[in-house]
């Protein structure tokens, strides 16, 4: 265990029960991640088929919305994915690669949605 007399040097490595927090905290970030996601898409499903029975929207604006949604954010889920196991294999804080990856899914959701409605 490193222990450090104020602020930790920058790149400093992580070991023993802060290398597993880290891990364990992107981890359920991860999780999270996934379970929006998938949220997200089958709202947007939903959607989809409340739209075209309705006719409301075109089927080409219907379904380059839902590809947006569905391609970006599996994307940016395997992008982060892989960039948040190579930063727990070499012992660097790995939970901001996830975070970042909500938030893009988030946004690749909103923005597929909006797509969508347009």
């Amino acid at each position: 265990m490193t222990l450090y007399y104020g602020q930790k040097p920058r790149g400093a490595r992580l070991d023993g029960p802060e290398r597993a927090l880290d891990g364990f905290v992107g981890l359920i970030i991860l999780a999270v991640e996934v379970i929006v996601g998938l949220l997200v898409i089958f709202a947007l499903a939903d959607y989809w088929d409340l739209a075209e029975s309705t006719g409301a929207a075109s089927a080409d604006q219907l379904a380059g919305g839902f590809g947006v949604a569905l391609f970006a954010s599996g994307i940016v889920f395997v992008v982060t994915t892989i960039v948040y196991l190579v930063r727990l294999a070499i012992a660097k804080r790995s939970w901001p690669a996830p975070l970042w990856g909500l938030i893009l899914v988030s946004i690749a959701c909103a923005l597929g949605y909006f797509i969508m409605a347009a």
